[in-house]
């Protein structure tokens, strides 16, 4: 077993262990007459606040408050330990309050993002590591405007030196509207190759027709095309490891105000024992 397995097993263990524990000192509150929703609600509280701090610790990177790789491992296990907490604080029911549905509502939201982001990020960090080479996603676009005017002036060349318009017009039919921006994104997603192939397959059936001086064009455009599909890969998956972040961060935070909110009214009408 690899010591990734390892520490997986050892953490999910952990987990359990401590959700065991949550779950025995909830119930020895609540045969203790005390009102355990507020035990529930303030360690859930304190979870959520210690979750929203892993984005600020991305952004902190140079100061030394651990490894990257811990806080994430921390985040994951310890958001699996939220979402049993926040099961047990609404007693395993569907809050019917306002305020207590909002909660809940932005709850699920986050819980279930954070879900979503742990599977996009594993799939597709190993996707990215198969098939491309590290590229900075907001650079993409530029680098595909540059394969565009790389493409184009190919195809200027070999209709001025060879004379003939093939491949010119093929990259008018077939290839203009691919270089414009990226492309095929929900196949890249996939992890699907169909488009290249059939784009592959296109500029096969093309070369049949053309001669030596005009292959030499022909294999300059294809090493473009297939620089530009990588790029569209890179793209797609890039764009959505960031994306999901877009809904799950933002709803954190209102998450903590209605929180902040719900502890407020909680003591002022309803107290603590």
């Amino acid at each position: 077993m690899t010591t990734f397995a390892r520490r997986r097993w050892r953490n999910a263990l952990l987990t359990v262990l401590a959700g065991a524990g949550i779950i025995a000192w909830h119930t020895a509150y609540d045969v203790s007459l005390y009102q355990p929703a507020f035990l529930t609600g303030w360690l859930l509280f304190a979870i959520i606040l210690f979750l929203a701090l892993y984005n600020s610790r991305k952004k902190l990177s140079m100061v030394p408050l651990g490894t990257a790789a811990s806080w994430r491992q921390w985040h994951i296990y310890l958001g699996f330990l939220s979402v049993l907490t926040f099961a047990m604080h609404v007693s395993w029911s569907i809050p019917n309050g306002v305020l207590e549905g909002a909660l809940a509502l932005f709850f699920v939201v986050v819980a279930g993002s954070g879900l979503i982001g742990l599977y996009i990020a594993r799939r597709y960090a190993r996707m990215l590591t198969r098939r491309t080479e590290e590229v900075v996603l907001e650079r993409i676009p530029q680098f595909i405007a540059d394969l565009r005017a790389q493409a184009e002036a190919v195809v200027l060349e070999s209709a001025v030196e060879t004379g003939s318009s093939s491949i010119a017009d093929f990259y008018n039919d077939r290839l203009a509207v691919f270089f414009a921006a990226p492309r095929n994104m929900w196949l890249h997603l996939q992890g699907s190759r169909r488009a290249t192939f059939a784009r592959m397959t296109d500029m096969d059936i093309m070369t049949r027709y053309l001669d030596d001086q005009e292959m030499v064009y022909a294999d300059k455009l294809r090493g473009l095309v297939e620089r530009k599909d990588r790029l569209d890969y890179a793209y797609a998956l890039q764009t959505v490891l960031k994306a999901w972040l877009f809904v799950h961060i933002p709803a954190t935070y209102g998450l903590i105000l209605l929180a902040l909110l719900h502890l407020l009214l909680a003591y002022s009408f309803g107290g603590a024992r």
